[in-house]
């Protein structure tokens, strides 16, 4: 009785593959290369070929190699071709491992065309997210990635704080960048969501509501700067209290036969490239100072008094961020000003576009609608409920109720 032949490698392989993964993978050589073929149930089929010899040194690394495809098929519902050249293209160290260096670079290059400050910032997580990565002992996936970066940087980072969310945020759009576009195994896609608020943490600080500036005090600091001979820090003031503005948009004005207009400052990544008109804006003046938003943007276009060398300086750079910090330093160095945060918890120079709000529904005998003084700001009603239609104050309520039944201070007496 003749010996029994004895299985080739290549048949040997096939039906490894065939136990381990059933019918429809099936392997050949072509050009001196191992060619993988998918069919699918409908008959249709693709191949690709394998960056791996066809000889018997290629049986491991086909099976690993097949492995890696399907899984990548799978869970990213990717194509054949697709799936193996993800795998093929990543980054990889001597040692063999991801390299993640790399990984960051191509990442950061996805990012490009974002502001200089959001790039830096940005920069600065991933070099925390290398060290991370490389510390004892090593992260193996996502979410042991997330809990170490989390351990070693959130010392100094208040719990429930918008620093823990955006730098969880960019770590988690690094792993899922690593995933889909650079090759690393689906083990480093990012945790859940609720894993991720569970690192960011609760705040143990209660939310203060925004504090709008009142029409007198608005009026007392206009009046002091002018006593103080700030002409050009009055401007500001006004500009940016009769108006509603963002600190930063003194940096975008333009006047036009009388009319003060807003350019926008408030981009992302979906709207940095997109055109959007400018925004007409409108003063809501002083009770009994009637026409002073007016005649601040008369000396605005006449060019008679300037805005501060600071937020002009910031504007010829061209950094938006920048004229609303110094508007914010120069407002906090002036004693008036001092004197009057000391005396009103949470009052800041953003309050003086709270003030505007706070105007708009409050400080005339007709309030503005919602959506009209939402347009006049520069955001929609949802935005302008979820800021301005919680504050408000004892004096504030009373006069809302006086309003409305006539009296000059209503009062609830218990018997």
């Amino acid at each position: 009785m003749p010996a029994p032949r004895k299985k080739t490698w290549d048949a040997t392989l096939r039906e490894v593959i065939k136990t381990s993964h059933g019918f429809g993978w099936s392997i050949r050589g072509h050009r001196g290369k191992v060619q993988l073929t998918r069919r699918l149930e409908d008959g249709s089929r693709s191949s690709v070929s394998l960056n791996l010899p066809w000889d018997a040194s290629c049986q491991s690394d086909v099976i690993q190699t097949l492995s890696e495809i399907r899984q990548r098929m799978e869970a990213q519902g990717l194509g054949l071709k697709e799936a193996y050249a993800l795998i093929y293209s990543a980054p990889t160290a001597d040692s063999g491992r991801l390299d993640w260096a790399a990984v960051v670079e191509m990442f950061m290059a996805s990012r490009e065309g974002r502001r200089k400050t959001t790039l830096r910032d940005l920069r600065t997580r991933m070099n925390r997210t290398l060290q991370v990565l490389h510390a004892t002992p090593r992260p193996r996936d996502g979410r042991s990635l997330m809990r170490a970066y989390a351990a070693q940087h959130f010392d100094a980072c208040p719990a429930g704080g918008v620093g823990r969310r955006r730098q969880l945020l960019d770590v988690a759009s690094l792993l899922r960048f690593a995933v889909t576009r650079a090759g690393a195994p689906d083990r480093w896609m990012p945790p859940p969501a609720e894993l991720i608020e569970e690192l960011i943490g609760q705040s143990d600080c209660q939310r203060e509501d925004s504090t709008p500036i009142k029409p007198e005090q608005l009026a007392a600091l206009i009046d002091a700067l002018e006593n103080a001979g700030r002409d050009d820090l009055r401007l500001a003031v006004s500009l940016v209290g009769l108006f509603g503005l963002r600190p930063a948009e003194l940096g975008v004005l333009r006047v036009e036969e009388g009319r003060l207009y807003v350019g926008s400052v408030k981009r992302n990544i979906r709207t940095l490239k997109l055109a959007k008109p400018d925004r007409r804006v409108l003063p809501l003046d002083l009770p009994g100072r009637e026409g002073e938003g007016a005649r601040a943007v008369a000396l605005l276009d006449s060019g008679l008094v300037k805005l501060p060398a600071a937020i002009r300086t910031q504007m010829t750079a061209g950094s938006h961020k920048g004229v609303g910090d110094a508007f914010r330093q120069l407002l906090n160095r002036f004693p008036f000003w001092q004197s009057m945060a000391a005396a009103t918890p949470g009052l800041t120079p953003y309050s003086l576009r709270h003030g505007y709000a706070w105007r708009g529904h409050k400080a005339y005998e007709r309030s503005i609608p919602v959506r009209d003084l939402a347009a006049l700001m520069g955001h929609n009603p949802v935005t302008h409920h979820r800021y301005y239609g919680k504050w408000t104050d004892e004096a504030g309520l009373e006069e809302a109720v006086a309003r409305v039944v006539g009296a000059e201070s209503p009062q609830v007496v218990l018997a």
